[in-house]
């Protein structure tokens, strides 16, 4: 069995979730506060006295010392990663008399949604706002379900720097964070993972307001060898099965051992696991680089050497290392590329919150250069362009 694609994700109602999700953006804009207050007693049962959360500092104290130090760790090792991968400011070359090069510069309002659902998600905010202090972000906001703003997300919001928590969740926190009400502040970008209510919202105000993606259930391939450890794959896959019934969940391998093991102990048959021999590691690379999973691990005794043949994949994992501690402290991000986007981009880093501006400066180019471009510009109609350029040179 040679699996060419992942199946569809979206359910068949996804049009209907547009939708809705565009009545709810509508209203916000036209009620702001408001239609907060009443979409939050709606969807989460909450009836808000705030849309702000008041007691950030009060309720950050509460949190117990094991959680602060795993929190500080974690914290660390997400802020070295990013640091060591973070461009220079300014990169600077010349050629043909003409001196150019590129200043990064940061993004500087940017909104972060922390989901709720039956849990809180400290990691997220975590993954989703340490880069964004690396690279320089001046204001950063953060929105959750009024249920699920912890002494941890109070904790880590203080650590960053949040300038304003939001008890508000759902669609309607993207859209609030997008366009901005009488109290939340509109920002320039946001991030964060969430429902498909959540993803339709980034999806729709996308064409105003910058978005990281559209992330969806989570994904695992495992390619394996005769030398993994069987029930170390049976853990991983069951870690991420974690994430709910949509997961999607891949083993690749060429050894009958594991092949039969794993299937033994797993329910092949159902929506989320699938088990496929194939004939060599290369083969399993090729089927993992279509599919272009959210993780991949490679469980191979020769991972290093094959990693250079991943050409896509959000995250990747090598030997006996866990997928999931990519989830929460490696250092690489957990907010990845889902549903084939792998293809095309990867998951949350510095990059994120940087943006490149370019610059050029010249007294004396080069004579061709300076033809060059006056004969591509009459050439397009662009006489005016041409003449900008010539009057200063000849």
């Amino acid at each position: 069995m040679i699996l060419k694609e992942l199946p569809k994700q979206r359910p068949n109602d996804f049009t209907k979730v547009l939708q809705d999700v565009e009545k709810i953006i509508s209203y916000v804009k036209q009620k702001g506060d408001e239609a907060l207050i009443e979409l939050e007693e709606k969807f989460d049962k909450v009836k808000l006295t705030s849309i702000k959360f008041p007691e950030v500092d009060k309720l950050a104290s509460q949190i117990s010392q094991d959680l602060k130090m795993a929190i500080d760790v974690i914290f660390t090792q997400i802020y070295e990663f990013n640091n060591s991968i973070k461009p220079p400011n300014i990169i600077g070359g010349s050629a043909n008399g003409i001196d150019y090069g590129v200043m990064w510069k940061s993004i500087e309002r940017v909104g972060i949604y922390v989901p709720g659902g039956e849990k809180a998600y400290p990691s997220t905010l975590l993954m989703a706002g340490v880069p964004a202090l690396v690279a320089g972000v001046k204001e950063i906001y953060v929105s959750s379900p009024p249920t699920k703003i912890n002494s941890a997300i109070a904790y880590i919001s203080l650590k960053l720097g949040v300038k304003e928590i939001y008890t508000i969740g759902g669609a309607q926190a993207i859209a609030a964070m997008a366009y901005g009400t009488q109290t939340v502040k509109k920002v320039d970008k946001i991030v964060g993972p969430g429902n498909i209510y959540v993803q339709a919202a980034k999806y729709l105000v996308s064409g105003d307001v910058g978005i990281d993606g559209i992330e969806g259930p989570t994904e695992l391939v495992i390619i394996a060898d005769e030398t993994a450890n069987p029930s170390n794959i049976i853990l991983d896959l069951k870690a991420q099965a974690e994430h709910g019934k949509s997961t999607f969940l891949v083993l690749l391998s060429n050894s009958d051992k594991i092949i039969n093991f794993v299937s033994k102990e797993l329910e092949v048959d159902s929506n989320i696991y699938y088990v496929i021999k194939v004939n060599s590691i290369d083969e399993a690379i090729d089927i993992a680089n279509e599919i272009a999973p959210e993780h991949l691990s490679l469980q191979i005794s020769n991972a290093r050497e094959y990693l250079p043949k991943v050409k896509n994949a959000g995250a990747v994992t090598l030997g006996n290392t866990p997928p999931a501690i990519i989830d929460y402290s490696a250092g690489p991000n957990h907010i990845l590329p889902t549903n084939g986007w792998a293809k095309i981009r990867g998951g949350i880093s510095v990059y994120d919150y940087l943006k490149m501006i370019m610059y050029a400066s010249t007294s004396n180019p080069e004579k061709k250069l300076v033809e060059a471009s006056k004969i591509l510009a009459k050439y397009e109609g662009f006489v005016f362009h041409a003449d900008s350029i010539g009057v200063r040179y000849e």
